[in-house]
């Protein structure tokens, strides 16, 4: 049985980066969406920032996390930030292992790809 939690906070009433913090540590599948994570990277002073947070944050939990951003008015992409040392390999199967998961959140999975850009994780 699968279960959700949709949080929506006001940034100017509450920390957006402790309301995160708080969902990936109760969620076995946290999702950010594109808006949380701007308000992340206003709440942190910038989208570096942000990243940052969202890599450490994965570290801590032990597990990907993914962040949801609109690419039109009915479609979207979703991107996982793993912590350090995964290898593309085991991403990949973590996010096969969920696939049913994010489609009933998001619709159909169109395609999914393993790839990380060269240089940018260590």
């Amino acid at each position: 049985m699968s279960r959700r939690l949709h949080i929506t906070a006001d940034p100017a009433a509450v920390s957006i980066a402790s309301a995160i913090r708080a969902a990936a540590e109760a969620a076995p599948l946290l999702v950010v969406s594109g808006r949380a994570l701007a308000d992340l990277a206003r709440e942190l002073g910038g989208e570096e920032a942000a990243a940052a947070f969202l890599l450490t944050l994965a570290e801590e939990i032990g597990h990907p996390i993914a962040v949801n951003m609109a690419t039109g008015a009915d479609t979207s992409s979703t991107a996982f930030i793993p912590p350090r040392g995964w290898s593309t390999e085991r991403v990949a199967g973590w996010v096969a292992g969920r696939h049913q998961e994010l489609e009933r959140e998001f619709g159909d999975v169109s395609r999914a790809s393993a790839d990380v850009p060269r240089g940018g994780r260590q």
